[in-house]
């Protein structure tokens, strides 16, 4: 085989190794088969009504994690400190059950995960996860 060929073989082969190891890679995080997205029509129609829960007058919905009929909602209320908001069914026509605002830090993602088993009763444990690993390790990576 002419040395042209043998470079195109093997950058055909790096490409194909790498297109079986991207799934493999982002399958390692805790967030795998959550469903992280999230339309402006969503956002629009969950913004008022997740206002008046709040008792604030406006509310921006940024991020969204579902699994398992959950929902946890991330909002910004422009009157207090952004909030993740957890829900057991539709957002749109039951209240939330808890809420978690601020920061943590790597090395707390157990105690996170715990404080969502604890708080959010029957949370898919998968759900729990993915929120505690984002809270910790993936704050700031996503925008929808």
């Amino acid at each position: 085989m002419a040395p042209y060929e043998m470079g195109k073989l093997h950058r055909i082969l790096l490409i194909a190794a790498l297109a079986v190891a991207a799934p493999s890679i982002w399958a390692a995080t805790p967030c795998y088969g959550v469903d992280r997205g999230i339309t402006n029509e969503r956002k629009a129609a969950l913004g008022p009504g997740i206002a008046r829960q709040l008792n604030v007058m406006h509310v921006d919905v940024l991020e969204s994690w579902q699994f398992g009929g959950w929902s946890i909602i991330y909002v910004d209320t422009h009157e207090s400190d952004d909030a993740f908001l957890f829900y057991s069914h539709d957002a749109l026509t039951s209240p939330y059950l808890t809420l978690w605002g601020g920061v943590a830090t790597p090395d707390e993602e157990r105690e996170v995960k715990d404080w969502t088993l604890k708080n959010a009763p029957g949370i898919p444990p998968r759900l729990a996860d993915c929120f505690a690993w984002h809270v910790t390790h993936d704050r700031g990576s996503r925008s929808n």
